[in-house]
C-alpha cells in the first residue's frame, strides 16, 4: 500500500515541478548578483532584498543551530541558541562572562532591544558534544512552582549518527535575568522504559537525541530519538508535568521503522511539529522522501493518519508545517477551507556540498492534505542554483521557521522564513499554495569568527536555523560561527 501511494504521486510531482518553473521565472534574481536594494549602511550583508538587519551577535564564534524565541510581558524577550559540537578544531571557546574556556552548549540572550542583543549566559557541556536543540517554558504551572525551564539535547555523535550518553537535559533558568550563575540542572531523560514496546524494545537511547518541543499547555515533551527495537529515530512523547521526574507516555513511528516490520527505507524522524489544538503531529523523515501526519488525541497511542513518499525524485524532508487557507485561487466556497502542509527538505552531506554532486537539488513543497486519505503535492519551490554550488559549503534549505514565539507557526500572514545555508535567509510568499514566490532574502558576509564547514571547503556563511519572535522579527543562526542575525522583512507581496 505504501508503494502504491508513492507511485500515484509521481504524475502529480511532474505537474508540480512544471508549476514551479513558472514561479521561479517570476521571482527576483537569486543568482548571487548584487541586490537591487542593498542597504548602504549594512556592512554585514553580502546581498539583500526587502530584508533589513536589525541586530547581530557573534555568539562567541560558537557553531549554532536551533534558535528559539520566547517573550511575554512578565519575563521580557529572550532568545535561546542550541550549539553544535566544536567540530572544526575540537577545542572549547573562551566565554568572557565567566572567564573560562567552555565547550559549546546553549546560549541565552536578552533581546528586549533587538538592535543590541545581550548574551547573558552560556550553559556549557562538560565535553565536546552536541546540544543543537532547545525548547523553553515560562511560569510553569504543572509543578506549582511558576518557574522557567529549558530542555536541550546532549549527545556525542559517532559514525552513522549513533552515539553514547544520549540524553535530554532539563535546566531551571528562572534566574537568568538576575543571577544566571544559579541556573541549575534539574533532571535528564536518557531513554524509554525497557520492554515498553515488546521484548528487547525500549531502553537507553542508541541513536540521536535530537530535537524536541515542550508544550506549555499540556506539559508534554515531543522528542526525536533512536531506541532499542527500532531501526532509526522515531518520535517519543514524555510527560514533564514534574520536570524532576519525567515520565514516558508513548511513541509514533512510520510502518517499517520497528524491527521486523517490512519495507524499511532508512527513514529517520527529524523532529516533531506539533498542533495540539487539532491533535495532530507532523514529521519529516530524513534520508528518504517520507512525510507523515499522526493523530495524537491519545498521546499514549499516536495513530498514523497518512504518509507520503516523495522520493523519487525528491528527498530529505526536514520540516512539515500545516497551513489552513480560507481562500485559494480558482477554488470556490464549496471547496474551502483547504489544508496544506509546507514541507522543507534539508540539504546535507556530500550531495549538497560544493560542487553539489547530487543529481536532484533539495527544495520546498506544498502538499494538499485537505483529504486525509489522499495527500498530494501541488507545487515545488527552490532557489535557482546560480553560482551557489561553486561558492562553497552546502547549498539548499535546512528548515523553515515552524514556531512563532514558542507556538506553532500557523502562517497567518502567509509569509515563510527559510534558512538556506550558503544562500542565506529567504522569505517566501505562500499566499497562493500553487505558486510560491520569493519576496526577499538576506545573505550575510562571513567574519573573523567564521570557518569552513568542512576541510577543503572555502569559508562561506551556512545559515542553519531561523525562528520568529512576537514582533515578527526573524532570528537566524550560522553553522560556521558567524553568529546570530536579527532581521526584519520590509517588502510586500508579489
Amino acid at each position: 500500500m505504501r508503494r502504491s501511494i508513492a507511485t500515484s504521486v509521481a504524475a502529480a510531482l511532474v505537474s508540480a515541478i512544471g508549476l514551479t518553473v513558472l514561479g521561479c521565472q517570476a521571482a527576483p534574481s537569486t543568482s548571487g548578483a548584487p541586490a537591487s536594494n542593498p542597504s548602504t549602511s549594512d556592512s554585514r550583508a553580502d546581498t539583500a532584498q526587502n530584508v533589513r538587519l536589525v541586530g547581530h551577535h557573534d555568539l562567541q564564534g560558537r557553531e549554532s543551530l536551533v534558535v528559539t524565541t520566547l517573550s511575554d510581558p512578565a519575563n521580557g524577550s529572550w532568545v535561546y541558541v542550541g550549539h553544535h559540537e566544536s567540530y572544526w578544531d575540537s577545542k572549547p571557546k573562551m566565554n568572557p562572562i565567566t572567564g573560562k574556556e567552555e565547550w559549546n552548549g546553549t546560549s541565552i540572550l536578552n533581546v528586549d532591544d533587538p538592535s543590541k542583543p545581550n548574551l547573558v549566559w552560556h550553559i556549557p557541556n562538560e565535553t565536546n558534544r552536541n546540544s543543537r536543540g532547545v525548547s523553553v517554558v515560562y511560569d510553569y504551572k504543572f509543578d506549582g512552582s511558576g518557574r522557567d525551564y529549558l530542555i536541550r539535547n546532549s549527545e556525542v555523535l559517532t559514525e552513522g549518527e549513533t552515539g553514547k550518553d544520549l540524553k535530554y537535559q532539563i535546566f531551571d533558568i528562572t534566574s537568568r535575568a538576575t543571577d544566571p550563575s544559579k541556573i541549575t540542572l534539574v533532571s535528564e531523560i536518557t531513554g524509554t522504559p525497557t520492554g515498553s514496546c515488546g521484548a528487547g524494545c525500549g531502553g537507553a537511547f542508541i541513536m540521536r537525541a535530537h530535537k524536541g518541543w515542550w508544550s506549555p499547555d499540556t506539559g508534554y515533551f515531543y522528542a526525536a530519538s533512536g531506541e532499542p527495537g527500532f531501526r532509526n529515530v522515531i518520535i517519543q512523547i514524555f510527560d514533564l508535568k514534574d520536570p524532576r521526574a519525567p515520565k514516558f507516555i508513548g511513541r509514533a513511528w512510520l510502518p517499517s521503522q520497528k524491527d521486523g516490520e517490512p519495507g524499511y527505507e532508512n527513514q529517520y524522524a527529524h523532529h516533531p511539529v506539533v498542533d495540539e489544538v487539532n491533535r495532530r503531529l507532523y514529521v519529516g523523515y530524513r534520508n528518504s522522501g517520507w512525510v507523515a501526519e499522526f493523530d495524537i488525541a491519545d498521546p499514549a497511542k499516536p495513530r498514523l493518519v497518512w504518509s507520503l513518499d516523495m522520493n523519487p525524485p525528491h528527498r530529505g524532508p526536514h520540516t512539515v508545517s500545516p497551513i489552513v487557507y480560507d481562500t485559494v485561487p480558482n477554488f470556490g466556497a464549496s471547496a474551502l477551507p483547504r489544508k496544506y502542509a509546507f514541507v522543507v527538505d534539508e540539504a546535507g552531506g556530500a550531495a549538497d556540498m560544493a560542487p553539489c554532486p547530487g543529481g536532484v537539488r533539495t527544495g520546498s513543497y506544498m502538499l494538499d492534505i485537505t483529504d486525509e486519505t489522499r495527500p498530494f503535492p501541488v507545487s515545488v519551490w527552490q532557489v535557482p542554483v546560480g553560482d551557489y554550488c561553486s561558492k562553497g559549503g552546502r547549498f539548499g534549505p535546512h528548515q523553515s521557521a515552524d514556531t512563532v514565539n514558542g507556538k506553532l507557526n500557523r502562517f497567518e500572514n502567509k509569509i515563510a522564513w527559510l534558512a538556506y545555508f550558503n544562500a542565506g535567509i529567504r522569505v517566501v510568499d505562500l499566499s497562493d499554495p500553487y505558486r510560491l514566490q520569493e519576496v526577499g532574502y538576506y545573505v550575510p558576509k562571513t567574519n573573523e569568527r567564521s570557518h569552513p564547514i568542512a576541510k577543503e571547503q572555502p569559508v562561506v556563511v551556512q545559515i542553519n536555523d531561523v525562528d520568529i519572535d512576537h514582533r515578527g522579527l526573524a532570528y537566524a543562526s550560522d553553522r560556521v560561527g558567524t553568529g546570530l542575525f536579527i532581521l526584519e522583512y520590509t517588502g510586500g507581496r508579489k
